[in-house]
Parts: structure tokens; C-alpha cells; sequence
């Protein structure tokens, strides 16, 4: 029946943690007179529960970190409580790789009067993605179709793969597909990431030796590289049994021959064969000529052949052929074919006599020639009768028939054809008549005054002109005297008529003129001596010529009052000599 007192109110006489505050609460019992109230106290504290949070869960990659079971739990849990579980736990972290999935229980001790606090996480594992571990692979370009999956060691199914062509569908073809790394992906399911796993290919080519084959050769064909035979062969193989690969038809005996080209791992080495047959040749002989005269006998084109040609072929040619024999009377010169039917492969076997005739020369019949003594070399063929044949020889010391007046002198030269046996020479001659040509000097100038007295123009010629020849020009030319009085200078020319086949032979002589000077008449001037300088030139009298000189020391005739003095200044003018 007493009441409660203290640091928050009681009721009922219950003390609620949760609500009321720690502290000394007093029981009052009330007295009845003559007696006092009694008292009671009851001193209250708290102990602070531990708090261990909420319950949680974790899901983790099967070969994912270590991870730390605190973080799972919910609510704010006290650091410094324990785990437990399936397996045990160091340091509050689940490690994937070492620990099993389950159940784990945090639990932070409790202070009496307050018991263990406790919090659980539900530890799950999900299954990593496996593709396999990075590899390698060499292949040849000749195997098969590879799977690149099955080069990988326990790789899951069901993955992508992505190459250096970009997506790939795992077949690896030799010789189609790029070298390379190859990259395999597995889809990682969460929290697991994507697994990758990379085959690098290395592809050998293959070695080839071609495709084994049979050739037929003629006996005469050239040496031949058997390895140019087979289709797409490499170099760098080598031939079985010692052969060197060159097959020279008619020395190496025929027969199968077997060429290798070693691989390098993983490729084998290559072979193929090529089977060879030889066919003897047909044998025509040799080519040759032969040179007959048209006038000669019958002669054997057979015997004309080189070589040892075989007999019974057949010949053709610019005429017929009759028994192998050529007959200038009947027949065409020209080129003959003997021609011998081969055996396949051997083709036909042919040689050619090319037949020359050589007819007795003509070298025409005599003539004659008369040429200038000044006059061109000229050549003695044109002046042959007849139609004479080319390619003679002239006497004399002529080079190819050129005379020439100025080097040769006049007579009878002769024109030789030599004969191929068992043609005879010819000879024909052409006189040559050499006629002096006119001399008219050479050209010359004269320069003379126009005051001056008649001039000899023939003496004015250079060189030695022959006299009577005749003189043209701008004036008349009177007794070859030129009169500066009555005629007008220029080119005056000389002509000296020749007799044939010389022509007019001409020189020229070049008359100048000079004239007298003319400095004029005298003058007379009157200046003042504070004036300017004054131009005498324009004192002289008459039409006087410039370019003269002045005495007094003037120069270009100007009088300065102020530096020359008065008197008399003469004007003069030089003239060109006679």
C-alpha cells in the first residue's frame, strides 16, 4: 500500500528499462500517529544490452575474394562478438575457396543481467564460370578442321568465341582462317564475372611439291628444270636418288623422278613424281648455202646440207625439186627447206640451203666524162654505158667511182666486177676530159674620194683574175675604170665567162665614196663679257658638217666671256684619206 518515488514515474511498482530512467527510487509506507512513515530505497542502474544486429544474407562467387561476414548482418552490430558456423571463421571474413556456405551466427556476450546477443548471415555460393585456361596451338595449313573448345582443359559449354576476324564460331580452318589469339567467353551468372580463356594459333604452311605428272620430251628439246613441271611446286626440295633437277633430253636417261620438300612440325614433308619419256629426234642436217653460177650444172641441195641429215624428206621452195637436185637453167634461187616427218612429241626436223646464183657480172661498156676544173667530185658510174651491176672496183685509186678535179687527174679509169667462180670478171672504162675553169679573182673593196681621179677596178680585184671578163654594177663601167665624177658607188661585179661544162666564175669590188669635209665659211660673233656662253658652231657661214674640233682649247665650241678671250677660232674638220 505504499508509494513510489524516484527519477520517473512509477506505476504499479514496476521499474521498465526501456521507459525509466537508472537512479535510487523511494517506497513510502504512511504511519498512523503516533507513528512516522516509514522509508525504503531501492537504487536502480542499467546495464547495457549487447547488440549483435540484424539477421542477413551473402551471396558469393564460388572463386570469388574473401569476404567480410559483418558487412552482411543489418543494423549497426557491435564490433568484438564471434562466429560460428559450418566452417570455421578467422577474422570475421568467409573465404570462397576454403569455407563452406551455410548458416553463420555473430554473437556478442551479454553483461549479466543482460544475456547474448545474436544475428545470423545465410551464406550461399554460386558457381564460377570456367573457360578453360589460356593455350596454344601450332597446325599445319594442311590439317582439318580444328575445334579450338576441345584445346581447352575443362572449359563449360555454351560460351562465345571472338578471333582476329571478329566473331568466330570455334571451327578452325587451316589456310582460311587467320592466325592468331582466339578468345573464349563464358557468361558469368552473379556475382560471378564473365570467364575468358585465349588459344593462341600458330599456323606452319604446308609444304608442296606439286602434283605428280608425266611429260613426253623430244631427243633434241633444250635441258628443262623438271621442278618448273610441277604445278605450283616450292623451291627448296630436294630430288631423290642424286638428281639435280635438270633433265637434258637425249643425256639423262628417262624414268620417274621423286621430288621432296621436308615441312617443318606439326607439317609432314610433300613429295610428287614426274614420269619422263625421251622420243629420238629427227635428224634434217644443218642449215648452209650454196652459190652457183646461172649458167652452171645441176647440183645436190642433199649434199649442200650441214650435218648428217637423214635421208628420205621432202623439199620445198621457190621452185620444184627433182631428186634433191638444183638446176640454174630451170630453177628460182632462193631459200630450200628439207624437211624430216618427226614422231610426237618430236616435231619436224627442217635445215634450209639458201641458194645463191651469181650471174656473169655486166659492167657495162665504156663512156666518157668532161668535167670543170673547180667543179665537184662526180661518179664515174653514171657515165658507164649499158646497165653495169654495183659493187666494182675502180682503177686509178678511186674510192667508190668519185673523181674529184681538184685531187685526180684526167684519163681513162676503169671499172672492174670481180666474179664468184665459176663466173668470169668484167671491166669497162670512161675516159675523163678535164676543162680549166675561169678565174675572176675574189671579192675586194675600194674606198675612194668623191673628188679623186678614175680608179682601176680590175686592180682592185683580189687573187688573179683572168682579163676580159665583163663589169656590172650601178654605173657603166667603161675600160674597168671606176670615175668618182660620173659614177655611183656600190658593188661592182666582174664576170669571166667559162666554156662548158664550167660555169661563169664573178667577184665583187665594194666602192665607198668619202667626201670632202665642209667646216663651212668664216663668221664673226659679238658678246657682251658678263654674258653667257655662246655656241661658235652657229657663227660659221654656209651648211658645215658636225663633228669637228675647235682651237682655243673649246670644247664642243663653246665661247665663255668669262673664261676665253677674243680672237679668231678655227673650226676644223678631219677627212677620210684619199
Amino acid at each position: 500500500g505504499g508509494a513510489w518515488s524516484g527519477p520517473s514515474p512509477v506505476t504499479g511498482g514496476m521499474y521498465d528499462p526501456s521507459t525509466m530512467l537508472p537512479g535510487v527510487y523511494t517506497y513510502t509506507v504512511a504511519g498512523v500517529a503516533p507513528c512516522a512513515n516509514a522509508t525504503a530505497t531501492v537504487t536502480v542502474s542499467l546495464q547495457a544490452a549487447p547488440v549483435a544486429g540484424g539477421n542477413g544474407t551473402l551471396t558469393l562467387c564460388a572463386n570469388g575474394a574473401a569476404s567480410n561476414l559483418a558487412n552482411a548482418l543489418t543494423g549497426s552490430p557491435a564490433v568484438g562478438g564471434a562466429w560460428s558456423g559450418p566452417s570455421p571463421v578467422a577474422g570475421g571474413m568467409y573465404d570462397p575457396s576454403t569455407m563452406l556456405p551455410g548458416v553463420y551466427t555473430y554473437t556478442v556476450a551479454g553483461v549479466a543481467p543482460c544475456a547474448n546477443a545474436t544475428a545470423t548471415v545465410a551464406v550461399s555460393l554460386q558457381a564460377a564460370a570456367n573457360a578453360g585456361s589460356n593455350t596454344s596451338l601450332t597446325l599445319c595449313s594442311s590439317n582439318s578442321t580444328t575445334n579450338l573448345f576441345f584445346v581447352l582443359t575443362g572449359a563449360q559449354f555454351g560460351g562465345t568465341w571472338v578471333g582476329p576476324a571478329g566473331a568466330f564460331n570455334g571451327n578452325f580452318v587451316p589456310g582460311v582462317d587467320p592466325p592468331g589469339n582466339y578468345t573464349y567467353t563464358v557468361q558469368g551468372v552473379g556475382p560471378c564475372p564473365n570467364a575468358q580463356a585465349t588459344v593462341a594459333v600458330t599456323e606452319i604452311m604446308a609444304p608442296n611439291a606439286g602434283r605428280d605428272t608425266a611429260v613426253a620430251f623430244c631427243s633434241s628439246d633444250n635441258a628443262v628444270n623438271l621442278i618448273n613441271l610441277l604445278a605450283n611446286a616450292q623451291s627448296g626440295g630436294a630430288w631423290q636418288g642424286g638428281f639435280t633437277g635438270s633433265f637434258v633430253p637425249g643425256t639423262t636417261p628417262p624414268g620417274t623422278f621423286t621430288y621432296v620438300v621436308p615441312g617443318v612440325a606439326p607439317c609432314l614433308a610433300d613429295q610428287a613424281s614426274i614420269t619422263v619419256s625421251v622420243t629420238p629426234s629427227p635428224g634434217a642436217g644443218t642449215d648452209n648455202s650454196l652459190t652457183v653460177c646461172d649458167q652452171g650444172a645441176a647440183t645436190s641441195l642433199f649434199a649442200a646440207l650441214g650435218g648428217t641429215p637423214n635421208a628420205g624428206g621432202t623439199w620445198s621452195g621457190p621452185s620444184t625439186v627433182v631428186g634433191g637436185m638444183y638446176d640454174p637453167a630451170t630453177m628460182n634461187p632462193g631459200a630450200y627447206v628439207y624437211t624430216v616427218t618427226g614422231t610426237a612429241p618430236c616435231g619436224n626436223a627442217s635445215a634450209t640451203v639458201t641458194v645463191t646464183e651469181t650471174g656473169s657480172p655486166n659492167a657495162g661498156t665504156n663512156g666518157a666524162v668532161t668535167v670543170c676544173s673547180t667543179g665537184g667530185a662526180v661518179n664515174l658510174f653514171s657515165s658507164l654505158g649499158g646497165t653495169p651491176d654495183a659493187g666494182g672496183t675502180w682503177s686509178g685509186g678511186l674510192v667508190n667511182g668519185m673523181f674529184d678535179p681538184a685531187v685526180n687527174t684526167a684519163g681513162v679509169y676503169t671499172y672492174t666486177l670481180s666474179a664468184t667462180p665459176p663466173c668470169q670478171s668484167a671491166q669497162a672504162g670512161v675516159t675523163v676530159t678535164v676543162v680549166n675553169a675561169p678565174g675572176a679573182g675574189t671579192d675586194n673593196s675600194l674606198t675612194v674620194c668623191d673628188q679623186g681621179a678614175a680608179t682601176s677596178l680590175f686592180a682592185a680585184l683580189g687573187g688573179a683574175p683572168n682579163a676580159g671578163g665583163t663589169w656590172s654594177g650601178p654605173s657603166t663601167v667603161v675600160g674597168g675604170m671606176y670615175d668618182p665624177a660620173t659614177m655611183n658607188p656600190g658593188a661592182y661585179v666582174y664576170t669571166v665567162t667559162g666554156a662548158a661544162p664550167c660555169g661563169s666564175a664573178s667577184a665583187t669590188v665594194t666602192v665607198t665614196e668619202t667626201g670632202s669635209p665642209n667646216a663651212g665659211t668664216n663668221g664673226a660673233v659679238t658678246v657682251c663679257s658678263t654674258g653667257g656662253a655662246v655656241n661658235l658652231f652657229s657663227s660659221l657661214g654656209g651648211t658645215p658638217d658636225a663633228g669637228g674640233t675647235w682651237s682655243g682649247g673649246l670644247v664642243n665650241g663653246m665661247f665663255d666671256p668669262a673664261v676665253n678671250t677674243a680672237g679668231v677660232y678655227t673650226y676644223t674638220l678631219s677627212a677620210t684619206p684619199p
